[in-house]
Formats: C-alpha cells, sequence, structure tokens
C-alpha cells in the first residue's frame, strides 16, 4: 500500500495513533474532562493546558480526510457497535476505507514477522478495562480460547483511591492524581507474603513518601527521595513550601495483586495465571507447546515491575517470552 494509511489504536484509557510510516505513535489521554467548578471541557492536547487537575470529571468517548484507517476495537466485539463504528468513519468522516481489528491482532502480526518460525502465539493484553488472553494460529484469532478477565488498571486505581483515602488523604475525586501514583509507585510482588512483613515493619525497601500535586507550583506529583544532607544545619532549615505527602507501604504491592487474585475486590473470575492455562486448554493439543513457548505480553497494566516474572514464571514458561 502506496497511499497513506493512519493507525489509532482506540484505547480506554489512552489513544494512540499515527502514520503507517511513523516509527512511534502520538499518545493521547482518551477521555473528555472537565473542571466540576467550571463549563469549559478539555480534549486530547487540549489537557495539558488545564492548570488545575483537581476535582475532575472525566468521560470515556477527527475532521474529514481522504485517508485510510486502521482503528482497533475490543475482541469479539458487538456487531451493532461495529456497523455504529462503519457508519461514523465513512459517513461522518469520510475515511476513504476502514479495517477493524483488535490491539492483540496487530501485535500477533508484528510477532509473525518478527518471528517466521513460530506458528502460534498467545497474546496477554493487560489494558485499562479489561484483561484479554487471545491465542493465535498463522494471525487468526482462536475464538474458543479468547478469555477476558474483568479487572484491569481501572480497578487497580478505584482500589488505590479507596485505600489511600480511608488510611490518610481523601483522594476519592483525583481520579488523575491516583492514576499516576499507581503508575509510579506500584509494583507487583514476587515474595508476597515477605513483602507484607515488610510492611508492618516500615522497612525503606517498601515505604515510600509521595508529594501531591497542588496544581499551583507542582503539576504532577513524584516520589521523594530520602534527605542525604551531612549539614545539620541545612537539614534544620524549614522547607519554604510545604508540599503535602502521604506514604505508601502494602498499597503499593497490594493492588496490582487483584490481577492475579481478582477475589479480593470481590469479583468472582478467575487470576491471569490461570485464565493463561485456561486459554492455552481451550486450544488443539497439537498447539499448546507452541502456545506456551510464545507468550506476548502488551498493554498499560503490563509495565508493573516483576510483572512478567509474576505472570509467567510460576507456569514455568521461560522460552521465547516477549515483551511489547
Amino acid at each position: 500500500m502506496t497511499e497513506k494509511c493512519l493507525i489509532l489504536d482506540n484505547g480506554s484509557h489512552t489513544v494512540k495513533c499515527g502514520w503507517r510510516s511513523d516509527k512511534s505513535p502520538v499518545n493521547l489521554y482518551n477521555w473528555i474532562m472537565r473542571p466540576k467548578d467550571r463549563r469549559r471541557q478539555f480534549v486530547g492536547t487540549q489537557i495539558d493546558g488545564c492548570q488545575d487537575m483537581s476535582n475532575i470529571h472525566i468521560t470515556s468517548p477527527f475532521q474529514k480526510v481522504e485517508t485510510h484507517l486502521i482503528v482497533t476495537e475490543p475482541p469479539l466485539n458487538f456487531t451493532s457497535i461495529q456497523e455504529a463504528w462503519d457508519e461514523v468513519m465513512f459517513e461522518e468522516y469520510g475515511f476513504r476505507s476502514l479495517f477493524r481489528c483488535s490491539a492483540s491482532t496487530l501485535t500477533a502480526f508484528h510477532y509473525k514477522q518478527t518471528h517466521t518460525d513460530s506458528q502460534c502465539c498467545l497474546i496477554v493484553d493487560a489494558g485499562h478495562a479489561f484483561t484479554h488472553i487471545i491465542p493465535y494460529h498463522n494471525g487468526k484469532q482462536i475464538t474458543a480460547g479468547t478469555k477476558r478477565i474483568n479487572v484491569g488498571g481501572k480497578h487497580m486505581c478505584n482500589l488505590l483511591k479507596e485505600l489511600i483515602s480511608y488510611r490518610q488523604l481523601n483522594l476519592l475525586e483525583e481520579t488523575y492524581a491516583c492514576n499516576l501514583i499507581k503508575e509510579d509507585v506500584c509494583f507487583v510482588s514476587t515474595s508476597f507474603c515477605e513483602e507484607m512483613e515488610l510492611a508492618k515493619k516500615k522497612d525503606p525497601s517498601v515505604l515510600c513518601e509521595y508529594v501531591l500535586p497542588d496544581f499551583v507550583n507542582i503539576h504532577r506529583g513524584y516520589v521523594k527521595l530520602p534527605d542525604v544532607t551531612d549539614d545539620p544545619d541545612e537539614a534544620k532549615k524549614p522547607e519554604p513550601n510545604k508540599e503535602q505527602m502521604i506514604r505508601l507501604s502494602l498499597e503499593r504491592f497490594t493492588v496490582p495483586e487483584i490481577l492475579f487474585n481478582p477475589s479480593d475486590i470481590g469479583i468472582d473470575t478467575m487470576g491471569l495465571t490461570e485464565a493463561i492455562v485456561y486459554a492455552i486448554k481451550q486450544c488443539p493439543t497439537n498447539m499448546q507447546p507452541h502456545l506456551y513457548n510464545n507468550i506476548v505480553i502488551i498493554g498499560g497494566s503490563s509495565k508493573f515491575q516483576n510483572f512478567k516474572v509474576c505472570c509467567i514464571i510460576p507456569l514455568f514458561l521461560l522460552s521465547n517470552i516477549f515483551i511489547h
């Protein structure tokens, strides 16, 4: 295809878009955001111009162009939604052609291009709203083995808001700030019981202080590093602007744990590791060893530290694991 083609990965948290020839996509929040005391709405890159990100209301939702479009959708999407997409893209925005597929399909295509000797792969897509496990054979999705877990980054963010609000400071209305906290400090524990003991002892390896944004002087929160000054007089000097801080310990690893144990928050479904085994067992027997040996992990929720280890090592599957 020599003509221009726009690729749009329509995620529930961010939109990744770019031309086919681009090396990397442009990332935009897939939100319509409005501060609760204002009428103005912010969309896409306009969010960067919002000075006060506190107490915001977030709603998850083209100029007319003569080009082709590749857009992602959830696996096994409803026909009515697909038809609505087609109508809007062709009649409202005037795209010349439209190709709908899941993000995992594009990932499987890329994996096939870079691993020509592999006919099968298993895509683990840990997204903002859901987590999907989808097996592929020669680029075609195996529907019988497709599995969805109703836990994603959104549920982790909501749990973190509740934990912080109950123990320290009311952040129930601060979705944006809590999502940044989750991305900055949370990790997946490789030894949950040991980490809990360290949290009880307030061990520095688990305990951290996080400075909250005030959207006046601090527009993005950050982890406060320990004061290592050797000058006692310098250490006693008061801070000119006192930051608002919270302390995080066990919240850092108990929040991502719900992806592996959804029953912790009352969701009656199997965890990620169990779901991987279940999805592979639904596929033909001769494919199963190849699926175990070609696991591809994608999605924003897979960026937690130790995610790969806790997802794959329990299965004793250490070969050909590809992190996108």
